[in-house]
C-alpha cells in the first residue's frame, strides 16, 4: 500500500523544521559576534594544542573501536559455539572504519538519519542481522547517555568546589556499586522474573561488561578534555565552563531535532552551558558562540577528514560468508 500524501511529506516537514531550528538559533548566537578577536584567538593558538586536540580525539576514535570490537568479538564466539559460523568477527582496524563511516553519516545527515547506517554497515560487512545489531546501536547509546548524564549532573550545576567533591564522591559511589553488584543483583532478579530474564538474554548478553563501560566513560572523558582545552583557548572561559561547554555540545548534539550537521543546535549547546551561573562571562556571550562555532568546525573536519581516508572500506564488497553449520 503506497503511503498517503501526509506520511510522505512528514519526513521532509521534519527536516525543514529542525534546519530552520538550526539555522535560526546559529543566526541569533552570531548576531553580534565581533570576528576579531576569534581571529586573534586562532592566531594566539599554538600549533601543539591543534596537534593534542586533533590526537584527542583520535585516541576517542581508537576506544569506540575497541569498545565494538571487543562487543562482537563476544557475540561472534557465541555464534560459533553454537554452531552458527556466520563469518569472521570485526577486528580493530574493521571496527575503527566502522565507526569513522557511522559517526560521518551522523555528523552529516539530520534528524540522526545517520544512525541507519551502523545496522546496515554491520548487515552488509559482517552478516550480522537487523535485529542484533539495531539492539547493539541502542545499548550503546543507553551507554553513552548513562555516562553523560552522570558527567551533566556533576559538571552543569553551579555549585561550590567542596559540595562539588562531595557530589561527585556519591556519584563515583554509586556507579561503583552498580559495576561490583550490579550483575549479581540482575542475575538474582532475573532467576525470579521472566521479564528480566528475557530482557538480559536479549539485551546484556555479550555486551554488559565492565571493560565496555570503562571504554565507554573514557572515550568522553578524552574527548570532552579535548575539545574543553581547545574552547578555552578561543573563548574567554575558565576550566570548568569550558569543560561545562564542551559537554553541552555534545548533549545537544543528541537531540532528536536538529539541522545537517548540527548546525546551530551544538553551538546553543555549548553557549547555554559554558554561561550557566559564571556572571564574569556573560558579557563574553558573543565570544563563546563564535568560539563554539571554530569548535564545531572543527570536530567536523576531523571526522569527515577521517571518514574520507577510510571511506574505500565502506565500499568494498563483503566477503562471501560461511553458510555452514558444525
Amino acid at each position: 500500500m503506497p503511503p498517503t500524501p501526509d506520511a510522505a511529506r512528514r519526513p521532509w516537514t521534519r527536516l525543514l523544521l529542525a534546519s530552520v531550528l538550526g539555522v535560526g538559533l546559529l543566526a541569533w548566537l552570531l548576531r553580534q559576534v565581533d570576528l576579531g578577536p576569534l581571529r586573534a584567538a586562532f592566531a594566539a593558538t599554538p600549533i601543539w594544542l591543534w596537534v593534542v586536540a586533533l590526537a584527542g580525539l583520535c585516541l576517542s576514535y581508537a576506544l569506540r573501536a575497541e569498545r565494538l570490537r571487543r562487543e562482537w568479538g563476544s557475540w561472534f564466539a557465541a555464534q560459533d559455539a553454537q554452531g552458527l559460523a556466520r563469518g569472521r568477527a570485526p577486528g580493530f582496524v574493521d571496527c575503527l572504519a566502522l565507526f569513522l563511516t557511522h559517526n560521518a553519516a551522523i555528523v552529516v545527515l539530520p534528524l540522526r538519519a545517520g544512525e541507519a547506517g551502523y545496522p546496515f554497515l554491520m548487515q552488509r560487512r559482517f552478516g550480522v542481522p537487523l535485529s542484533d545489531s539495531l539492539r547493539s546501536l541502542l545499548w550503546l547509546r543507553l551507554q553513552d547517555a548513562a555516562v553523560l548524564a552522570t558527567l551533566a549532573a556533576l559538571w552543569l550545576p553551579p555549585l561550590a568546589p567542596a559540595v562539588r567533591a562531595g557530589w561527585a564522591a556519591l556519584l563515583a559511589l554509586a556507579w561503583g556499586l552498580v559495576l561490583l553488584f550490579g550483575a549479581r543483583a540482575l542475575a538474582a532478579l532475573a532467576g525470579r522474573v521472566p521479564a528480566v530474564q528475557r530482557f538480559q538474554a536479549a539485551w546484556l548478553t555479550h555486551r554488559n561488561d565492565r571493560a565496555g563501560w570503562a571504554l565507554c566513560a573514557a572515550n568522553w572523558l578524552v574527548k570532552l578534555a579535548v575539545l574543553a582545552l581547545l574552547l578555552q583557548a578561543l573563548a574567554p572561559l575558565d576550566v570548568m565552563a569550558a569543560l561545562r561547554g564542551a559537554l553541552g555540545g555534545e548533549l545537544a548534539s543528541v537531540l532528536p531535532l536538529q539541522g545537517p550537521a548540527g548546525l546551530g543546535t551544538y553551538e546553543a549547546g555549548v553557549w547555554a552551558a559554558a554561561l550557566m551561573g559564571e556572571a564574569s562571562v556573560i558579557g563574553a556571550g558573543a565570544q563563546v558562540a563564535a568560539g563554539a562555532l571554530a569548535l564545531h568546525a572543527f570536530s567536523l573536519a576531523v571526522a569527515l577528514a577521517a571518514a574520507a581516508m577510510i571511506m574505500p572500506w565502506a565500499r568494498e564488497p563483503r566477503p562471501a560468508l560461511e553458510n555452514t553449520t558444525r
